[in-house]
């Protein structure tokens, strides 16, 4: 039958007041019919002594036990939280340590790198990117720690359908000392926003150096043109003039323009009509055309402006308007105190439908206490013209509160503000209980520290590299070493090892450390220990622990170390005390006639002891 680690212990209190009460009930007997002298009351005291430290290591025993447990429950269950929380986000989320190593990764990170969180523990990204990139992350992530605060960095990741662009928040993560233990990072990716901005910029870009064609034609064919529908088109003059316009009309647009010239021969004008020209170079071009005719001279006189870039623009626009109500991230135009355009993604997150938004300040949805410092940073960003991570707090229709972190820019000649904002409320929450999680924990180190310190018998925690973490007072003192790391668990690095005879030497292996490392439990290995340097000898008592995790692995191994010297010192007075008292009621005879071997015998035990 397997006993848990408390029954062990209670077991073991339970021996040892057995086993106290029995010597008391003998020496009670031995000295019934003599007077109490000092050493017979010393012995008693010694006795009762005894019974009291057992009753006290006991309970402290079992409130560390209690404590060790509850800080790993607690500990277990702040970590599933958080990993069930980031595996639940959209975008791939990381955290690895200063030296780079991974902490822990999400399932979108995982997805994104083809790597799981079990083959990326402990490793940097130089152990699964290529150099130059891995070098990027490392420096970006140095840049980090540097600012101490957060920071944003566009990555290029290649997938598989090409590259992606990711805009990555990168932010210390500090401990309870405030120094920075690791580095968070969450991407987001912005490669079909950063290639439709690009568009739309060449598209307004394309429409501002476009300039009017001036062309004057008879019925249907070019008589004069200007520069601009040369530049336009890409045909030299010589190919324009004499020709019939018709051969340059895209021939799905031919019919519709055969229509309007009929309608030019009525003397109606044209105005804002709309056809494709074939360019020299094969592409085609959109000509929004006001052609007036000149019935006298039947000549057509036209302006055309290339609404090509204007064709792209709506479509970008189109485009870019379907994002914005596709966004997940809450978009808005706000002009003043006011809301001009809203995503859904605002509606979904307050709970107020888009026309409640429109229709009234936005103040009225900011949470009382965060509106001034609100307010105050919008009128900062007419000066600064970018605003960048505000944190307010929102009032929901169901009278909740969600926390909104906001970047906006301002549109100086418009007066239009633009903003981005992300729910963070999920996020700040993680953040506090995270934080919580860590002072519980630096809190139970503490209380376990302390308890360490208040135990008699000396305590060492060692980790599987074989390094003494962790040492009491007792400890400290028994090694004369203040530097819990500096102390072996090897004590043959302090002391000569014997058996209790003093002339055996204790093998290394047979040390409760190297037993419990093993996964082997041990309880009150007699070891004599002889400084090498004093030539003091010490009786001790060894007992070995190994320390397991949720898995059943074995992370650590604790020894207690408990000093016997002075319990064998007060065994051999016993024991010349009960010689003494023999002789008294009649066994000096026999005691006389075998002097000579008794003396030996004594001699020998105490060269032992």
């Amino acid at each position: 039958m397997k006993f848990s680690f408390k029954n062990k212990i209670t077991t073991g209190y339970l021996i040892n007041i057995i086993v106290v009460l029995i010597i008391a009930f003998i020496f009670w007997k031995i000295s019934a019919n003599t007077a109490f002298d000092l050493w017979n009351w010393l012995a008693f005291a010694l006795i009762i002594l005894s019974l009291g430290m057992l009753t006290v290591v006991y309970f402290l025993l079992t409130a560390q036990l209690k404590a060790k447990n509850e800080s790993e429950i607690k500990l277990l269950e702040s970590k599933m939280l958080i990993q069930s929380i980031i595996n639940n986000t959209s975008n791939p989320i990381s955290v690895k340590k200063i030296n780079g190593e991974y902490l822990l990764i999400n399932k979108q990170y995982e997805s994104l790198f083809k790597i799981n969180v079990e083959e990326i523990q402990g490793k940097t990204d130089h152990d699964f990117l290529p150099k130059e990139i891995a070098d990027s992350y490392r420096n970006t992530d140095l840049e980090t720690v540097k600012a101490g605060k957060e920071i944003q960095v566009e990555e290029v990741i290649e997938q598989v359908d090409g590259p992606h662009t990711y805009l990555a928040v990168k932010f210390p993560l500090f401990d309870t000392s405030n120094r920075v233990y690791a580095i968070g990072t969450i991407a987001t990716d912005i490669s079909k926003m950063k290639s439709e901005n690009e568009s739309l910029t060449a598209g307004n870009n394309f429409f501002k150096l476009s300039k009017d064609m001036l062309i004057i034609a008879s019925e249907n064919t070019f008589l004069k043109v200007n520069p601009a529908t040369i530049k336009t088109l890409g045909y030299t003059e010589a190919e324009l003039l004499g020709k019939p316009f018709m051969s340059f009309v895209y021939p799905e647009d031919i019919k519709s323009t055969i229509d309007e010239v009929s309608k030019l021969k009525t003397g109606e004008l044209t105005v804002n009509f709309e056809n494709r020209f074939v360019c020299k170079n094969g592409s085609l071009k959109w000509l929004n055309w006001t052609t007036y005719p000149d019935r006298e001279t039947g000549f057509l006189y036209a302006v055309a402006r290339d609404v090509t870039s204007n064709k792209e623009y709506e479509k970008s626009l189109k485009t870019a308007d379907t994002f914005f109500n596709m966004s997940k991230d809450i978009l808005i135009v706000a002009s003043k105190n006011q809301f001009v355009k809203i995503n859904p993604a605002l509606s979904k997150t307050l709970g107020f439908d888009t026309e409640e938004l429109l229709k009234n300040s936005f103040y009225t949805y900011i949470f009382p206490e965060d509106i001034a410092f609100t307010k105050e940073k919008i009128e900062n960003i007419e000066n600064e013209t970018y605003l960048e991570n505000l944190r307010n707090r929102w009032v929901c229709k169901d009278g909740t509160v969600k926390w909104l972190s906001w970047t906006a820019t301002l549109d100086k000649p418009t007066g239009l503000l633009y903003a981005i904002a992300h729910d963070i409320t999920a996020q700040l929450k993680l953040e506090i209980e995270e934080k919580e999680a860590l002072n519980n924990l630096y809190e139970n180190e503490q209380k376990l520290n302390m308890i360490l310190e208040n135990i008699s018998d000396g305590v060492l925690v060692a980790n599987t590299s074989k390094r003494v973490v962790l040492a009491n007072y007792m400890a400290n003192e028994l090694f004369q070493i203040e530097d819990d790391t500096k102390i072996s668990i090897h004590f043959s690095d302090h002391f000569k090892l014997y058996y209790p005879d003093g002339k055996t030497t204790f093998p290394l292996q047979n040390l409760p450390m190297e037993r419990a490392l093993s996964g082997e439990a041990t309880d009150d290995i007699d070891v004599l220990l002889l400084d090498p340097v004093t030539r003091e000898r010490k009786r001790v008592l060894l007992s070995g622990r190994p320390i397991i995790n949720t898995e059943n692995e074995i992370i650590a191994a604790v020894v207690t170390i408990k000093d016997i010297s002075k319990y064998k010192m007060i065994e051999k007075e016993l024991k010349k005390t009960e010689l003494k008292y023999r002789q008294l009621i009649g066994f000096k005879k026999n005691i006389e006639e075998n002097g000579k071997e008794k003396g030996a015998e004594q001699n020998n035990i105490e060269e032992k002891e």
